[in-house]
């Protein structure tokens, strides 16, 4: 047996799950904001930061949930891979000018991976075999 084998220790990290559940991330936060855009268009309504943080946070957990569904094993640890990857995803496409050493940087990562990690224990949940 080799020293340090990550096989033997039950450990497994699937990227492809990972992958899999950011593209659904991606993919969640498209069509919402194409659904916004419809709304916003044809109505005198406007999207609230709220409202477009819950998206946001609902399109983690769905992709999260996806990959602890489709990893074997450590799902929790899957679902915040996923949503460190969104994260740093929207982080690029928004304001880049945001410092990481700020607080309020910290705290909406630390949510963003708190809803993650718990799609992501969902999605292991709903395993099939």
């Amino acid at each position: 047996m080799k020293k340090n084998n990550l096989d033997a220790a039950g450990f497994k990290l699937q990227p492809v799950a990972v992958l899999q559940g950011t593209v659904v991330v991606l993919v969640l936060l498209f069509l919402a904001s194409v659904v916004l855009a419809l709304a916003v268009s044809f109505s005198p309504w406007q999207a609230g930061a709220g409202l477009l943080k819950a998206i946001a946070h609902l399109a983690v957990f769905a992709g999260a949930f996806w990959a602890g569904k489709k990893c074997a094993r450590k799902a929790w640890l899957h679902g915040i891979l996923v949503g460190l990857a969104a994260f740093i995803l929207l982080g690029a496409l928004g304001s880049v000018e945001q410092s990481v050493l700020s607080w309020l940087w910290w705290q909406r990562l630390l949510r963003m991976l708190f809803a993650a990690m718990l799609g992501g224990m969902v999605g292991g949940l709903f395993k099939s075999g």
